[in-house]
This record gives structure tokens, sequence and C-alpha cells, in this order.
């Protein structure tokens, strides 16, 4: 009982703390930022089955992104780009069925490893 009371108390004073004008001083830009007016990022290409079976393993990580149209979701990164053994991994959500997906992993650059579920 006696801490519920302190609950519903604590809970009141926040919300009188809330209330009424702001007091805060700081001085708000006349006009937005160009980071606040810039477009949303552009959506992520998807992959179909067809562009799938045209990547190849040793291509570079551009001639992927040239098939397909665009990058999908870097799901890891292993390293610093351009150090030895720098590994990235790419996932690109699939047309298919649902939940269909592409995974491309890279080696300085250079695709290693190509897998997918569902793609048509």
């Amino acid at each position: 009982m006696k801490m519920s009371f302190f609950i519903v108390a604590f809970a009141i004073m926040l919300a009188g703390c809330s209330s009424g004008p702001s007091t805060d001083t700081a001085a708000t830009p006349a006009s937005p930022t160009p980071e606040a007016t810039a477009p949303a990022a552009t959506e992520k290409a998807t992959i179909t089955k067809s562009e799938f079976e045209q990547i190849e393993n040793g291509m570079s990580f551009e001639e992927v992104k040239k098939i397909v149209g665009g990058e999908g979701e870097l799901l890891a990164e292993v390293g610093k780009a351009g150090e030895e053994g720098h590994t990235i991994v790419y996932m690109y959500e699939g047309e298919g069925t649902i939940g269909a997906n592409a995974n491309f992993s890279f080696r300085g650059g250079i695709l290693q490893v190509k897998s997918q579920i569902g793609l048509q």
C-alpha cells in the first residue's frame, strides 16, 4: 500500500514538472538544418533469383551492386576497410516467397560466399 502511494506521488510530481511553458533558453535555428530537410534514405535493393544466378564468387562488391541495382543491408563487418582480412556480409531482401533473401560475404572487396533462400 505504501509503495503504491509513493509511485502515484512520484508520477504526479513528474507530471507537474513537465507541464507549463518550456524554460529551455537554448537557441533554435531560424531555418532547418540540411540534415533535417534531407530526404529519407533510399530503399535497399531487392534481388531476384535471376540476378542471384548472375553473381559469381570472385566478383567485386561493385559488380554485385551493379547486377542487383544497389546495396543490401550490412549485416556484419570484421576489420577495417583496406586492412587484410576486412570482411563484410550483406543481405538483400528477395523477390519470391515470404522471407526470401540472399547473403553475400566479401573479403577484401571480393565475393567469397553467396547463399539464398526462397528466391524466385
